[in-house]
């Protein structure tokens, strides 16, 4: 895979890795779900369904446009790249 094709996909799985959820999450999750056992697995399976449909789009994107998603966003709404940026820093910090 030359240079040029492989940049976007590697921005998409960065994007991808640094939207992952922490252990602390995992470990309350467990917990409410002993306690609310099936309506809170309803929710939770809902929501892993809502992520992952999210972050297959967000990768089917940026791998079409084949450009990194700060030119994406850039490119939507001027400014919008440092934005995201700051906030994929941001949340890479926070796990």
């Amino acid at each position: 895979m030359n240079k040029r094709k492989q940049n976007p996909l590697l921005g998409a799985a960065f994007l991808m890795a640094t939207s992952a959820i922490g252990p602390g999450f995992l470990t309350q999750t467990v917990l409410f779900t002993e306690q609310l056992l099936a309506s809170f697995g309803f929710a939770i399976l809902i929501s892993v369904v809502l992520d992952l449909a999210a972050q297959l789009n967000v990768w089917r994107v940026i791998t079409v446009a084949g450009k990194p998603a700060q030119e994406i966003a850039n490119m939507i709404f001027p400014g919008l790249g440092i934005l995201l940026t700051i906030l994929i820093v941001f949340g890479g910090l926070a796990f």
